[in-house]
This record gives C-alpha cells, sequence and structure tokens, in this order.
C-alpha cells in the first residue's frame, strides 16, 4: 500500500483508531506528488469547515504552503473555531508573529468551554498586556474546570513562574491563590506575579 493511499485511509477510520492523530508518519515515506495531493485534499476539507486535525495536516505535508494559505483562510475568517486555533497555533510555530495571539484572546470568552480550553492551552506563553488581560479574567470568572485550570498554568507560564524558579513554597502560595473562590486571594496573586517583573 502506498503512502497517500494509507493517508487517505485514516479519513475511513473512526474513534479510538484515530486517537494518535494524523501524525508525521502518514507523510514521510510520501514522494513529493503525493504531499502535493494530500495538502490539497486537506484543503477541501478545511474549506468545509474544516477541523484541527486538517490545519495540522496541512502543515504537515507542505510546511511553507501552509503558512500563505491558511493565513489567508484566518485572515478571511474562512475557518471553524477550532481550526482557527489550530492555524494560529501552527502560523506561530512557524513565525513568532504576535499578532497572531489576538486569535487566541478571542476565544478565552467563548461560550463553548471546549474552545476556551483549546485557546488557553495552545496560546504562546508570551507576557503581552492582551493576553495577559484576558488569562486574568479568565480566571477572575471562569467555572469550568479544565479552562481554568490551562489559564491558571498559562498565566504562571507567561511570567517563567515554575516550582523551580521560585521558592516552593512561594509558588504554592501563588498557585493556590489564582485558583481560589476569594477574588481578594487572586488579585493578590497577580500582584505576586507582577513583583516578580520589577
Amino acid at each position: 500500500m502506498n503512502a497517500y493511499q494509507n493517508f487517505l485511509d485514516f479519513f475511513s477510520m473512526h474513534n479510538k483508531e484515530r486517537l494518535d492523530g494524523l501524525s508525521e508518519s502518514y507523510f514521510t515515506a510520501m514522494t513529493e506528488e503525493e504531499r502535493g495531493s494530500a495538502f490539497n485534499y486537506l484543503l477541501k476539507r478545511v474549506g468545509a469547515n474544516g477541523t484541527e486535525e486538517s490545519v495540522n495536516g496541512l502543515f504537515r505535508a507542505a510546511p511553507l504552503r501552509a503558512v500563505a494559505t491558511i493565513k489567508q483562510l484566518l485572515k478571511n475568517d474562512s475557518l471553524s473555531g477550532e481550526a482557527q486555533i489550530s492555524a494560529a497555533w501552527n502560523l506561530y510555530q512557524e513565525q513568532s508573529d504576535s499578532n497572531l495571539i489576538s486569535v487566541f484572546v478571542h476565544f478565552l470568552n467563548d461560550p463553548d468551554p471546549r474552545l476556551r480550553a483549546k485557546a488557553v492551552y495552545f496560546a504562546p506563553a508570551v507576557l503581552t498586556a492582551e493576553l495577559k488581560a484576558g488569562l486574568q479574567g479568565m480566571i477572575r470568572t471562569e467555572t469550568v474546570q479544565l479552562p481554568r485550570i490551562h489559564a491558571v498554568d498559562k498565566l504562571l507560564a507567561c511570567y517563567g513562574v515554575t516550582e523551580e524558579s521560585v521558592e516552593p513554597i512561594k509558588y504554592l502560595s501563588i498557585y493556590r491563590d489564582l485558583h481560589n473562590e476569594d477574588s481578594a486571594a487572586k488579585e493578590r496573586a497577580f500582584k505576586q506575579l507582577d513583583n516578580f517583573l520589577k
């Protein structure tokens, strides 16, 4: 069975069979021509309200071609929410364009908790004013556990605060305050994090 047919067969799999996703292994044995066919196949899927999986696949099939194509689709607002987050993540890996952070921030307030969780998880850990405000807003108001956990973890990562970088007791205190139901505790943690920048 050739590599392209193996790739096509992936899309007839269901549930657990697709657990590992469209990994790089589907593309490594392909010829350039097959990669081009795979790219075109995935692009049609993306255009038909494609998923994160299809966008990721475009970047695995032909990264340089994917950058230009996905940039335009993102600009034209032609992607579903899940695909927009994946597009921004992949583009950021290729170009580290800080303008892409606004895509993640946009979804931090999405009504769908699944999209909020994805957006905060995949957002780059870069302490911009926009992302900081978005993460703090989530920590103040998020009621769903997974997005809240991701928001706390991402805010700490943005500040470069880990159990290794600060005293463990201080880290634990900040971490607990960020998860605290008491708003005063959260605000105290925000101030402590800002103090690390002084």
